[in-house]
């Protein structure tokens, strides 16, 4: 009896170990499988991440192709120029570089204007250099915008956009001005500087020699006078003057140089510009602009990557 009852339980705790063998590798059958599924599930998230970083970065490489080409043009012209409200719009539109214009105060003091004159902005009918910064700090555009100091502009922006920067009157004292700013703010390495005074441009590459220099041409004499300009990196000409040619754009590079235009605000102008291989151009119009360089200029300048 007792015999039997040995057998039973050994028959008993065989059976238990076969049960358990089984649960066993069903369970790490399970495991394995549900492991795999794990993996399988990282492996597609990790390429959805993947791709969605490669297409982040592909828009991102196409948005400052198409932005590389466009500069507005004091914001963009009209009642609003040189106003954050203008600047604002110009940078939300998807533009990558504002143009202020900068001029002097009787004490120094830098602000952004087209004109040598307050007249045009606000009216009042002074040149800058013989108002002091608390009369201008005082002014009010027609469309109720202050007159904004270079300070205030790179305080909104910092480096987080690119600047094409004219220096409006001949002077050392404006030229040293911005420099001492520009050193002051770091930002050297986000600013165009432009001038229709090479000398300017010249005094300016011993102290920023990477800085980009732009020259406002105004006539053929001084594009060609000037093309070969060691401390010239950008020839800008006026496209309403008749300087925007195929012959002047490819002189230009085949001097090294950059070929840019001012300023542009129709279609056919920017296609044309786009046609003849303008580097870089002025506009009123950036959602005009940026639109024509997605749509038309990244395939005809070889840009889109297809």
């Amino acid at each position: 009896m007792k015999k039997k009852k040995l057998v039973i339980s050994i028959i008993v705790m065989l059976m238990l170990a076969a049960v358990s063998s089984v649960w066993i590798v069903q369970r790490h059958k399970a495991v394995m499988e549900a492991r795999a599924v794990e993996a399988e599930q990282r492996e597609k998230e990790l390429e959805k991440k993947r791709a969605e970083e490669e297409a982040a970065a592909k828009k991102e490489a196409e948005d400052a192709a198409v932005a590389s080409h466009v500069y507005s043009h004091r914001g963009s012209a009209g009642p609003d120029e040189h106003s954050f409200r203008a600047y604002d719009a110009a940078i939300e539109a998807g533009s990558r570089y504002i143009e202020p214009d900068i001029v002097i105060s009787s004490d120094g003091v830098l602000y952004v204007s087209h004109d040598l004159s307050a007249a045009s902005m606000t009216g009042v009918n002074s040149m800058y250099e013989y108002l002091d910064s608390e009369t201008v700090d005082g002014l009010e555009t027609y469309s109720g915008n202050k007159v904004l100091r270079l300070s205030d502009v790179f305080d909104r922006y910092g480096d987080s956009i690119n600047y094409v920067i004219e220096i409006k009157p001949y002077s050392d004292a404006c030229t040293e001005a911005f420099g001492e700013m520009v050193d002051e703010y770091g930002l050297a390495g986000v600013i165009t500087v432009q001038s229709v005074y090479p000398e300017v441009l010249e005094k300016l590459e011993t102290r920023y020699p990477d800085m980009p220099k732009l020259f406002v041409c105004k006539s053929q004499y001084d594009f060609e006078y000037y093309v070969d300009a060691p401390y010239i990196d950008i020839l800008s000409v006026k496209a309403s003057a008749g300087l925007m040619t195929e012959g002047n754009c490819q002189t230009a590079h085949e001097n090294g140089k950059m070929f840019s235009a001012w300023t542009l605000d129709s279609e056919e102008e920017i296609k044309s510009a786009i046609d003849m291989g303008v580097d870089t151009y002025f506009t009123n119009d950036t959602p005009l602009a940026l639109s024509l360089e997605r749509e038309y200029g990244l395939e005809a300048r070889g840009e889109s990557g297809n």
